[in-house]
């Protein structure tokens, strides 16, 4: 069992995920919600967001002796994970994976929401260890951890865009009653196995952009989203923030996690759903207009592919939960 406290200002909520499994808190200008949810044996799926700009703090107060792993993203707003003994990892706008081995080690999240922030974290305990196949090829950090050899890892790497479309569709589902939790589960398998992928990978002292180069990429991100019906090409955006196509490409995709392209299509089809979620009127060929689509078949076809459903059919769906 593991404690939780919520924090914000002289405001403190202290949880258990195992008498309740999701907490609304709510201080000043603070509106956000957490909820854990056994998915598999050893498997657990945790869910949090907020709305609106806000600072605020989640510490996962009761340690474990037992081996476990937490992965998960950030998906908007800015802050910081500190595991005790580990160094402190950040994370801003564009998102970040982080994975952390919280065995005996207390962990804060301190969140700064800047308009939207929300998370989509796994936590692999030692009994997940049965029902993944110890045998299986795992990565080695994840045996390590869940049979408790391994308690030092506190890492972050970009959030790449199949892993950020596996996390909204975890926060928000295409279906509801009985199938929800079926497609809960079928998610929560893919992302992990996202997420084992980027274990196997990841490496230390990448060159990230930093400095003035950073602030261009940043930039040209801006840029690239001012005006999605008609949008920079890639020649003009890099001219745009001096860089070369080239550098801006790779710059891009080491501090987003994708690239350009790929930002820009998921970016059109989220501004496509919440405008469906908002409950606009608007024609479904006028809307992929607005958004770039010049053909409206293709338009509903990268919106299943992203979503599970077409745009249709998530319309209908959300109206008939008002």
């Amino acid at each position: 069992m593991q404690d939780w406290l919520f924090a914000s200002g002289d405001s403190r909520w202290r949880h258990d995920f195992g008498r309740h499994e999701r907490i609304n808190f709510a201080a000043g200008p603070v509106r956000a919600f957490m909820e854990q949810k056994q998915m598999f044996p050893g498997i657990l799926l945790y869910r949090a967001g907020t709305d609106g700009s806000s600072a605020f703090r989640i510490a996962m107060e009761g340690v474990s002796n037992t081996g476990q792993m937490v992965l998960g993203g950030m998906l908007g707003g800015a802050g910081t994970v500190a595991m005790e003994g580990c160094d402190e990892q950040s994370w801003r706008e564009e998102g970040r994976f982080f994975s952390l081995t919280p065995i005996e080690r207390r962990v804060v999240y301190d969140v700064r929401a800047q308009g939207d922030w929300q998370a989509v974290a796994i936590r692999l305990e030692e009994e997940a260890l049965d029902f993944l196949g110890a045998e299986n090829d795992l990565p080695p950090a994840v045996r390590e951890a869940l049979s408790g050899k391994r308690n030092d890892m506190a890492a972050t790497a970009p959030l790449p865009a199949p892993m950020r479309t596996l996390a909204q569709a975890l926060l928000r589902p295409a279906y509801g009653g009985a199938m929800a939790h079926i497609y809960r589960q079928a998610k929560v398998l893919e992302l992990l196995a996202h997420q084992f992928d980027i274990l196997g990978e990841m490496r230390t002292g990448l060159a990230m952009p930093l400095g003035p180069e950073l602030r261009r990429v940043r930039e040209a991100r801006e840029r690239l989203l001012a005006d999605l019906r008609d949008p920079p090409d890639l020649a003009s955006l890099a001219a745009a923030v001096g860089m070369t196509p080239r550098r801006l490409n790779r710059s891009f995709r080491l501090l987003f996690g994708t690239t350009i392209f790929d930002y820009l299509r998921d970016a059109r089809l989220d501004a496509a759903r919440a405008a469906l979620e908002a409950g606009s009127t608007l024609p479904l060929k006028q809307l992929a207009w607005e958004l770039g689509y010049n053909q409206a078949s293709n338009f509903v076809t990268a919106f299943r592919r992203r979503f599970g459903v077409p745009p249709g059919y998530y319309r209908r769906v959300r109206e008939s939960d008002r």
